[in-house]
């Protein structure tokens, strides 16, 4: 009131006439409201969620260490929980009292990030302290340190798995190593840092996000870049997703 009044941008009963404004008009009526905006669910039924407390899944190996990846077996009742305390442990989950069936120790090797193999079969990590990629064994239980490749920085983090590939994402670059023998296929350059990356369904594509905010869409067997768009609004991109049909990408 001191300064004249409610300044026109401030008042919230007066609603925009403009024909210019209608796009803007709708963007905040978007925004306001939450529900499904490209299709109803099909797996959810309308009502009452039910849920319940279960026992926590590391509950017999509980860690005072940052957890940075957990994982669920893609065929077993296995999860697979990971963090900074160098340890990959692997719990049979029921829900009750989910026994641990093992742990395996990495000397000096914090781990960034751990994921399972596309067939279940192996796990791999990696940090952000070493250059190494140690893959684990289920079926013979060994344990084998494979070698980054030598472009490769200390920012050693994210990977993705598919049934073909295995990408490392790295400081600016995204190489591409077969999971049968683990030798480079081939490399491709960014802009920026890699935060994030994944394969598309497919395996054919390979869609890469950057600490600046872009999203660089790649083609494996050529490691040719098909498409780079901004992601409106990020600050720092972390993740990024794909849709099974190939239709959506979703970046956070």
């Amino acid at each position: 009131h001191a300064m004249g009044g409610v300044p026109a941008w401030a008042e919230t009963n007066k609603r925009k006439s403009s024909s210019d404004d209608e796009s803007e008009e709708d963007e905040d009526d978007l925004l306001q409201r939450t529900g499904n905006f490209i299709s109803t669910s099909t797996s959810l039924p309308r009502g009452i969620l039910k849920m319940k407390n279960c026992q926590h899944a590391n509950a017999e190996r509980p860690t005072a260490a940052c957890i940075s990846s957990v994982q669920f077996h893609p065929g077993a009742q296995i999860v697979m929980v990971a963090g900074l305390d160098n340890a990959v442990s692997l719990f049979q989950v029921d829900g009750k009292t989910n026994p641990k069936i093992q742990s395996i120790y990495l000397e000096r090797f914090p781990i960034f990030k751990a994921c399972f193999s596309a067939k279940g079969e192996e796990v791999l990590a990696t940090s952000t302290h070493s250059k190494v990629l140690y893959v684990y064994d289920m079926l013979a239980g060994k344990l084998i340190p494979v070698h980054q490749v030598r472009e490769s920085t200390p920012c050693v983090g994210q990977h993705t798995v598919s049934d073909l590939y295995r990408g490392s994402a790295r400081c600016a670059g995204v190489g591409v190593q077969s999971p049968t023998t683990k030798e480079l296929i081939g490399s491709m350059k960014i802009n920026g840092r890699v935060a994030a990356s994944t394969f598309s369904s497919d395996s054919k594509k390979v869609y890469t996000s950057s600490g600046d905010g872009e999203v660089y869409v790649w083609d494996v067997n050529s490691r040719k870049c098909l498409n780079r768009f901004v992601d409106e609004g990020s600050l720092y991109g972390l993740s990024i997703a794909t849709s099974r049909n190939g239709q959506y990408v979703a970046c956070g």
